[in-house]
């Protein structure tokens, strides 16, 4: 699990520094309406994306990990090439029904595609445990997304929809160069049983997801429709800058969680997979409560240092509520997600989905025109707080998934020992300068480490001393 996690957590730690590297760039080179045009493109994207492509995504680990005899490479890889004639359907459809989109409709619907193959890609490595691929095709993608936005921004003038077109091309290209590993042979026959096996398994998840995905991106165009597409750069980008550092460590662990708790149950052992998923639990807390806190503590700072100059006043004041819900979030999507995934039950996810979702749209429709940015943020608090209770309560009629008060407890502890220091440094050390920000981090992160070993949270202190403790390899005598 631990290994397996410190290869997810590197793809991902790369792939959140090359995002925040994008946010700090074009933050600088576009002002909040192409920035939101941008945000636009790729919620829509993603939604697309989601209510296409999800019931192949999601049915890859459940279908073939623990299950070498199954084969879905051709049957999943026909299908996802039967959908392309949508193509020009989905773009004369949404050109008509909101016109308002598009200035980057193409890209984005392209964009949609090319995501669903490439997490198709994604999905078949975790199956199959090869971490590596998984790392490399990730910061690789990520690389070409880089590249190919200063290009198009940069030397072309192209605006949001360049950003939107290069990240598009960047799936694209990833999933050609990693071609070979995905459908090199031999591959078993499409098989029809099997491909409604997958639909009928895939097309609840389906639904559950593309309403989660709109959940997640319903603000911006709450946001666009109330306030113009600028509110939306403005708000996209704090919310991107948020994202890119709680998302990546939770996403992390939460692809070594699902594949290793499938193995748990088809043994038939309950214990093993409780034990697996509170150790998950915690080592999900253990890195995103420090972050959250953390992020609200620094955020005036952060926003100085990443954002543009544009940008930084609302992110002030944004990210320390974005980053509380984020963590309401992750918890939902890692570890809660995974009761209804073992045991094959979406429709208490599309169930707790729904509620969810429903809970954000009464928020933000009381909230954002009182409150403006910050009523979307905190719309968005109340309904993840409240999508995870009932999540949780969901659960017990899938796989009932453990509490362990004591976890909670020491990394609650943990964090706020770290956010004493980090907090009175911060408000001491006023300024932009590198100490200013640099001292309040080191400090947090070094009071963080200090009671993390001392509380052995997510057993550190214990695997250290194990690992002192294992005999060195005796040297070959000549």
């Amino acid at each position: 699990m631990v290994r397996q996690v410190s290869t997810y957590l590197v793809a991902n730690i790369v792939t959140a520094i090359l995002g925040f590297a994008s946010v700090m760039i074009f933050t600088r080179l576009l002002g909040p309406h192409d920035y939101g045009v941008y945000i636009l493109g790729f919620s829509l994207a993603s939604m697309l994306s989601a209510f296409l492509f999800n019931w192949i995504k999601s049915s890859v680990v459940p279908f073939t990990a623990g299950h070498e005899e199954t084969d879905l490479r051709l049957t999943a890889g026909l299908a996802l090439l039967c959908m392309t004639p949508l193509i020009p359907v989905l773009y004369f459809a949404i050109a008509a029904l909101a016109p308002g989109y598009a200035e980057s409709l193409l890209p984005a619907i392209l964009l949609a595609f090319g995501i669903g193959l490439f997490e198709f890609y994604l999905e078949t490595y975790r199956a199959r445990q090869k971490t590596r691929l998984y790392l490399v095709s990730t910061i690789v993608r990520a690389v070409f997304a880089l590249i190919l936005s200063l290009l198009l921004v940069n030397v072309f003038g192209l605006g949001g929809t360049g950003l939107v077109t290069s990240v598009a091309l960047s799936y694209g290209l990833t999933s050609l160069l990693f071609a070979a590993t995905i459908w090199r042979g031999p591959l078993k026959p499409f098989e029809p049983k099997l491909l409604c096996a997958l639909l009928v398994f895939g097309l609840p998840m389906t639904v559950s997801s593309t309403v989660f995905v709109l959940q997640t991106m319903l603000d911006r165009f709450v946001l666009a429709g109330a306030m113009g597409e600028h509110a939306a750069g403005l708000y996209g980008a704090s919310a991107d800058l948020v994202r890119q550092i709680m998302l990546f460590p939770g996403v992390a662990i939460g692809t070594a969680v699902v594949p290793i708790a499938v193995h748990f149950l088809a043994r038939d052992d309950h214990n093993g997979l409780d034990q697996h998923l509170v150790e998950s639990t915690e080592m999900l807390l253990a890195i995103l409560a420090p972050a959250a806190a953390g992020l609200a503590i620094v955020a005036g700072k952060l926003a100085f240092v990443v954002l543009g100059e544009e940008f930084r006043i609302e992110a002030t004041s944004l990210i320390p509520i974005l980053a509380l819900a984020w963590l309401f979030r992750s918890v939902t999507y890692q570890i809660l997600h995974v009761s209804f995934q073992v045991k094959r039950k979406p429709g208490l996810m599309l169930a707790q989905g729904v509620v969810t979702l429903a809970l954000n749209a009464a928020a933000l429709f009381i909230l954002v025109p009182r409150f403006g940015l910050a009523g979307a943020a905190w719309a968005l608090v109340l309904s993840e707080a409240l999508g995870m209770i009932i999540g949780y309560v969901l659960t017990r009629w899938s796989y009932r998934l453990p509490l362990a008060p004591p976890s909670l407890l020491r990394v609650g502890l943990a964090t706020l020992i770290m956010a004493l220091p980090a907090f009175w440094l911060d408000r001491v050390m006023p300024g932009y300068g590198a100490l200013d920000i640099a001292l309040p981090i080191l400090a947090g992160v070094l009071a963080y480490g200090l009671a993390a070993y001392g509380l052995d949270i997510a057993g550190i202190r214990t695997r250290l001393k194990t690992l002192a403790a294992s005999p060195k390899p005796t040297p070959a005598v000549r």
